[in-house]
């Protein structure tokens, strides 16, 4: 004789998994809060301008702005922080968002 119980019920798979990607996410998000800032956590000009697609002398112009995540160190080298940087760049994106501008950062003049 068979003592199993066999339990059915039905779940939406699409609610399973933003779940599981919500739980990766803040997961994520508590390991970055802990490691500490370093060196490698931040770009420099020249990095920076490859991961945006732009020139270097055109990263150097954009690191001269208020609003950007430039920190210069010693009064001459430049390095941009890599959470600086994203939070730039998702702020750029709201400000754009619904309006008929093409968000643009960079080009030829």
């Amino acid at each position: 004789m068979d003592n199993r119980i066999t339990i059915k019920f039905e779940v939406d798979i699409t609610d399973v998994i933003a779940q599981i990607m919500q739980l990766l996410n803040t997961a994520e998000k508590d390991k970055e809060e802990q490691k500490p800032l370093s060196l490698l956590d931040a770009y420099t000009i020249d990095e920076a301008a490859k991961v945006l697609g732009v020139s270097k002398s055109y990263m150097y112009e954009l690191a001269k702005h208020k609003d950007f995540p430039a920190i210069k160190i010693h009064g001459r080298k430049i390095i941009i922080p890599r959470r600086g940087l994203e939070e730039w760049m998702k702020k750029k994106f709201e400000e754009e968002k619904g309006t008929n501008k093409v968000v643009a950062i960079g080009g030829k003049r």
